[in-house]
C-alpha cells in the first residue's frame, strides 16, 4: 500500500510542477521536494521523470482500459478523449514533451495493440505494418494535441464524432483515388 501512495504522491507533484513550468525545467529534485519524498525513494520506483510520466498515463486510464474483441480503435477513442479532456491543463503540457519517452512514444505504445488488432492481415508485410501503424497513432496524437491546446477546447465528444468524421470521409476519397484505373 505504501508503494501506491508513494507513487501517487510523486506523480500528483509532477502534475502540479507541468502546471507552474516546463517539464524540461523539473527536476527529480523538484518532484521529490514537492511530495515530501526522498529522491532515493523516487529511485526506488522510477528511473526518471520519463518514467514517472508514462506511469501517470497508466495508471489513470490505460490500466483501466478494458478491451473487448468487437470494439475498434474509433470505440476506444471517445474515451481516451474524456480522460485527456478532464485533465487538459496537465495534458496541455503533456503533450509538448519530446523525445524519447515522450508521451508520444508511450501513446504509441499503448495503442498499436489496438490498432494491430484492427488491421490484421491487411498489411503486406511487417515492415509495412510498423510504418502504418506508426503513422496511425502519430496522426491520432496529432490530432489530439491540436484539440487539447485549443482556446475553448471542443466537447470530448463533439472531437472524437468530429475525427472520426473526418477520418472516414478521407478514407473513403483514398480508396477511391487509389482504385482508379485499377485492373
Amino acid at each position: 500500500m505504501a508503494r501506491i501512495t508513494t507513487k501517487k504522491a510523486l506523480a500528483k507533484s509532477l502534475k502540479e510542477r507541468m502546471l507552474e513550468k516546463s517539464f524540461a525545467k523539473i527536476s527529480t529534485e523538484d518532484i521529490c521536494q514537492g511530495a515530501g519524498i526522498s529522491k532515493r525513494n523516487f529511485y526506488r520506483y522510477f528511473a526518471d521523470k520519463y518514467e514517472l510520466l508514462s506511469w501517470i498515463y497508466e495508471d489513470e486510464y490505460f490500466s483501466k482500459l478494458v478491451a473487448h474483441d468487437d470494439w475498434v480503435i474509433w470505440d476506444y477513442f471517445p474515451g481516451v478523449c474524456e480522460y485527456c479532456y478532464n485533465d487538459r491543463a496537465f495534458f496541455r503540457k503533456a503533450v509538448q514533451i519530446e523525445g524519447q519517452n515522450s508521451p508520444r512514444v508511450y501513446w504509441r505504445q499503448a495503442l498499436t495493440p489496438l490498432i494491430c488488432h484492427d488491421f490484421e492481415d491487411t498489411y503486406l508485410t511487417d515492415k509495412s505494418a510498423a510504418f502504418y501503424i506508426e503513422k496511425e497513432t502519430d496522426a491520432l496524437f496529432d490530432y489530439m494535441q491540436e484539440w487539447i491546446k485549443s482556446e475553448p477546447c471542443m466537447p470530448p465528444d463533439e472531437f472524437a464524432a468530429f475525427i472520426r468524421e473526418s477520418v472516414y470521409k478521407h478514407a473513403k476519397r483514398v480508396v477511391e483515388i487509389a482504385g482508379k484505373n485499377i485492373k
